[in-house]
């Protein structure tokens, strides 16, 4: 229910800038380049955000001097990296989402959208944690692929199980029950926004033709991408 209210309240977000502003631009993503940069930029903001703001409200009045100690920041450095590939799998399978309902199938499977994860989760430049980004990848693609051979999800159903990850990674933490609903649930918020965002951002025909163009060796290229962040 509360991922339901998420996406309802941007999409009524996005209709009034419409209206207060009208569209500014046309969708601006219509590459396999630009879908990987919209997509790593959205899992590295859900990661940090959902990490950062439950900790930030269990340390209280601690918060800045809690975190000027070395040992916390490397903890939460951890757990951002390591939430980042799962989260990069949910705004992937809604790329997929978002290519199917608009008939174009054949760009929705695996093989097109490989390349795009690949650079993805590459695209903040060097890990800053030993991070097996090639099995992260092929795991990506094998959720792909059984999310591409079953009916699209609800948006709502998205980021139970992201959610209970990023528990488990956290340093500051309870048992309470409450407490992993409480991330569960914001995460689930803030994927339905990503996907509001990607419905706004992505052009499912050009992103489609360019996609089903698009060759692995062209795209991925070698290492040593510009790192680019999404500030919280």
């Amino acid at each position: 229910m509360l991922g339901h209210a998420a996406a309802a309240l941007e999409r009524i977000r996005n209709i009034g800038r419409r209206f207060r502003l009208g569209r500014t631009s046309p969708p601006s993503c219509r590459s396999p380049e630009a879908l990987a940069a919209l997509l790593a930029g959205e899992a590295a903001f859900v990661a940090q955000k959902s990490t950062i703001e439950y900790c930030r409200a269990r340390a209280g009045c601690s918060w800045t001097k809690l975190f000027e100690a070395e040992e916390l920041v490397l903890a939460m450095t951890r757990a951002r990296w390591t939430a980042f590939p799962a989260v990069l799998g949910d705004v992937a399978e809604m790329t997929q989402i978002l290519l199917r309902r608009a008939g174009f199938e054949r760009a929705a499977r695996p093989e097109p959208l490989r390349p795009v994860v690949a650079r993805a989760l590459r695209h903040h430049g060097e890990p800053e944690i030993p991070l097996d980004l090639e099995t992260a990848e092929a795991a990506i693609l094998e959720r792909l692929a059984r999310a591409g051979d079953a009916p699209p999800r609800a948006v709502r159903a998205f980021g139970t199980a992201t959610g209970h990850l990023i528990f488990d990674l956290l340093p500051l933490k309870t048992d309470h029950r409450g407490d992993r609903e409480v991330v569960q649930n914001q995460v689930s918020f803030l994927l339905c926004g990503v996907y509001a965002r990607l419905e706004e951002a992505i052009a499912p025909a050009p992103l489609a033709e360019a996609l089903l163009a698009a060759a692995r060796s062209e795209l991925v290229g070698p290492a040593g991408f510009e790192p680019a962040t999404r500030p919280l």
